[in-house]
């Protein structure tokens, strides 16, 4: 962790809610002047159906470890928040398809999914090495995974599991958390167990 870093949103496997392997909980931490941890909130959630140790592209995992957010969305037209964000458009994904945009955030004319509900908001991972535009950074390891998000859920869908992201099901706390995370905190996302 970063030593400047003051707030963390936590996700981890929980039982609270389900049995089923997809059952976390999401957690916001936030550090005080004394570095003390305190817990702020904590929210219901799920990860990928079959768990965490995200492997290669379509495993159906979540993967563990501490991420930077590149990036916060939401499909409005202004930025709820202090972080980095950009607008969500109907034609926006994250290629998971092989080739020079593999984990690449890309407007695709004729894509109307990429402000479904469960996606007008959240923020992508900084998992894989994901590219805001093609070309631009650390070319993503090809088949390792791609499209690694925060968001909220389908209605009628809100606790089930994901091809391998994080769902905060209700969105009112999916906008808390844009709300609260700051760039000046440098904040992190650590997933596990």
């Amino acid at each position: 962790m970063p030593a400047g870093t003051t707030q963390v949103v936590r996700t981890v496997s929980s039982h609270d809610y389900c049995r089923r392997v997809w059952c976390t909980l999401t957690q916001a931490w936030e550090r005080d002047a004394e570095g003390r941890w305190e817990k702020v909130r904590e929210f219901r959630s799920t990860i990928g159906s079959r768990g965490w140790g995200k492997q290669r592209e379509g495993d159906n995992r979540s993967p563990v470890g501490v991420y930077r957010i590149k990036v916060t969305f939401t499909t409005g037209s202004e930025n709820p928040g202090e972080m980095p964000w950009r607008r969500r458009r109907a034609t926006s994904v994250v290629s998971g398809a092989a080739g020079p945009n593999y984990n690449t955030w890309v407007e695709v004319p004729g894509v109307t999914s990429g402000n479904r509900p469960s996606m007008r908001s959240g923020w992508v991972v900084d998992y894989n090495h994901v590219r805001l535009r093609p070309g631009a950074g650390p070319r993503p390891v090809p088949g390792k995974g791609s499209g690694i998000f925060y968001h909220t859920s389908k209605p009628g869908h809100r606790w089930a599991p994901t091809a391998g992201c994080t769902q905060v099901g209700n969105p009112r706390q999916m906008r808390w958390l844009l709300t609260w995370l700051r760039p000046d905190a440098r904040p992190r996302i650590v997933q596990g167990r």
